[in-house]
């Protein structure tokens, strides 16, 4: 059996092939970055890659240190595990967590200890029609 990071890796460079995106690792180590999509146009867009456990995880957290900055071009990569094969490929925009709804996403600063300051991503059944716009679908009409 695959390793977990490459059948994620797998999962998700099917997902963007099936519209003629590319997806290259990197190369530079950019703070919170792991990957750059190309789409067929040339657009080049910026992807920090995360996964969740649906049945035992309820939510993950990212460290605002970690993820770099926010802005137009990047994007966070949420991959849905459920018994041990990703399921659902999200591509949600930055600009998500600098509006938090508080229902999903949650912004958590820490202004006294800012490296503890984090945005968290809730998964759960009553959220798949909220997260259905950020399917990998959506990401292509972009």
């Amino acid at each position: 059996m695959k390793n977990e990071t490459s059948q994620l890796l797998d999962f998700v460079t099917s997902e963007l092939s099936k519209a003629g995106f590319t997806i290259t690792p990197d190369i530079n180590r950019v703070e919170g970055l792991d990957f750059l999509i190309t789409a067929p146009t040339g657009k080049t867009s910026e992807l920090q890659l995360r996964n969740i456990k649906v049945k035992e995880e309820e939510s993950i957290k990212i460290q605002k240190l970690d993820y770099g900055q926010i802005a137009p071009h990047r994007f966070l990569g949420l991959v849905t595990v459920i018994e041990d094969a990703p399921r659902a490929f999200y591509i949600i925009p930055s600009a998500t967590f600098t509006t938090a709804d508080n229902v999903i996403f949650f912004e958590h600063p820490m202004e006294m200890m800012p490296h503890l300051s984090h945005w968290e991503i809730k998964v759960f059944t009553a959220a798949i029609p909220k997260f259905a716009q950020y399917e990998i679908s959506n990401f292509y009409k972009a």
